[in-house]
């Protein structure tokens, strides 16, 4: 007695019920062995990555370390504007010093004398008050002459940013970019991201 064949609607090949049944199964085991576990492989890579940072740290990391890189680079630029702005503060002291040492010696000079004419006082204080206005014109910090030039060409929203790049239609690459004349001029790769959907 012959049996009844059926055919598998996949593959399209004909089984007996017995085989037909078999066959299922295979299907069922390769489907949880190869979809399912894949799968949940996937949904566990996920879930880790939202209960820690553990594929992100050295991203981050990369990141810190540019911070840190630039904040140095910023520093040495101001000490080196602190020692300028020091050297120029010292000239300028020395300069209104030295505009007053012939003064001094000419103040003795008319006191050891005793020797004082209505037209050396006057003379005298006038050019005392010039050295005064100096002096005030110093402390003041004049704004007619800027001793501190500060730089504001630095777009500081894209000294270093985060863009992605369209690699393929499933999947986007992340990158953290600086500008050519950046601190450190660096490129940082943070890897993939999924679009959302």
């Amino acid at each position: 007695m012959g049996s009844a064949r059926r055919s598998c609607v996949g593959c399209k090949k004909y089984f007996c019920k017995e085989h037909l049944n078999e066959h299922e199964q295979q299907l069922a085991i390769k489907f949880d062995n190869e979809i399912v576990r894949s799968h949940d492989q996937i949904l566990n890579e996920i879930q880790k990555l939202e209960e820690s940072n553990n594929l992100s740290v050295a991203l981050f990391a990369q990141v810190e370390q540019w911070k840190k890189t630039t904040i140095n680079k910023v520093e040495e630029a101001a000490e080196r504007a602190c020692h300028e702005l020091t050297k120029l503060i010292d000239k300028q002291r020395i300069a209104i010093k030295k505009q007053l040492e012939p003064i001094t010696k000419e103040i003795r000079s008319h006191r050891e004398d005793e020797n004082y004419f209505e037209d050396d006082i006057d003379r005298l204080q006038t050019k005392l008050n010039e050295i005064q206005r100096s002096i005030e014109q110093f402390v003041q910090k004049d704004t007619t002459k800027t001793v501190i030039v500060d730089n504001d060409q630095i777009d500081w929203n894209r000294i270093i940013y985060i863009r992605e790049e369209q690699e393929d239609s499933e999947y986007f690459e992340s990158h953290v970019w600086t500008k050519r004349n950046s601190p450190t001029n660096q490129s940082y790769i943070l890897g993939w991201i999924k679009p959302e959907e």
